[in-house]
């Protein structure tokens, strides 16, 4: 499921197809502390499901669903929160940053995880061109074409996000826009959620060298099934 090394820390996280497997996951394991492993037939401890409880995850997601929509399943939502949450407690006055934001619902669960482990503050830097992918996305590499998820607007999320003072916006396709925080470093936490080569490359080319040390960089499209010669080969090209 994911790919970790420490010093900095790469996470590469799973992407599934939704319709189907979200149908199947609120009637069947919503709120189920343990859930069937298919096909082996195993019951596996399963907490990201587990959003009724009064803990610091459950909550930080009914605020999320409730803000509107989410591009990314619950298991990743879990440990994105959870990594967040330990860098921000180990690191707490690091800057952090999100590359793809879409909707606003992973930089509203890295915002509550910021809230829920510092009193500090620090900024969240979200990069998104807002105008869907860029025209340097290859189908044949990437599976997106040119425009895939132009459905969001800054004004949007700026709305759904409202409640957190902490956030800066750089509007515009990465890279281009990476020259708007030169001047910062010693990143705790990034999430790359862009999904195509150049995008991913690009951002392990700016970031990856300003992460502070034990800091964490999670890969939201590394395992992906449509994704091996894009955000895959892009991480595996800095190893």
């Amino acid at each position: 499921m994911s790919n970790v090394a420490i010093g900095p820390v790469k996470i590469a996280l799973r992407k599934p197809r939704y319709s189907m497997w979200n149908r199947l996951e609120r009637s069947l394991y919503r709120e189920c502390e343990y859930s069937l492993h298919i096909p082996y037939g195993q019951r596996v401890f399963t907490p990201w499901f587990e959003t009724d409880r009064d803990t610091s995850y459950a909550n930080a997601m009914r605020k999320v669903e409730a803000g509107g929509r989410l591009g990314v399943s619950l298991n990743r939502c879990f440990v994105m929160h959870h990594l967040a949450g330990s860098a921000l407690r180990a690191f707490p006055d690091s800057p952090l940053a999100e590359c793809g934001v879409y909707t606003g619902g992973t930089a509203q669960l890295i915002a509550l995880a910021i809230q829920d482990s510092t009193e500090r503050m620090p900024l969240l830097h979200l990069f998104h061109s807002f105008e869907g992918m860029p025209q340097s996305s290859v189908p044949e590499r990437d599976y997106q074409s040119p425009g895939d998820y132009g459905d969001t607007s800054q004004e949007a999320v700026e709305e759904r996000l409202k409640a957190f003072p902490n956030l800066k916006y750089h509007a515009g396709f990465i890279p281009d826009t990476f020259p708007e925080v030169n001047d910062v470093s010693g990143y705790s936490f990034v999430h790359v959620y862009v999904d195509i080569f150049p995008s991913v490359a690009a951002c392990l080319q700016w970031l990856w060298p300003k992460l502070i040390s034990r800091g964490v960089m999670v890969f939201d499209d590394y395992e992906f099934f449509p994704y091996p010669k894009s955000a895959r080969v892009a991480v595996d090209e800095l190893e």
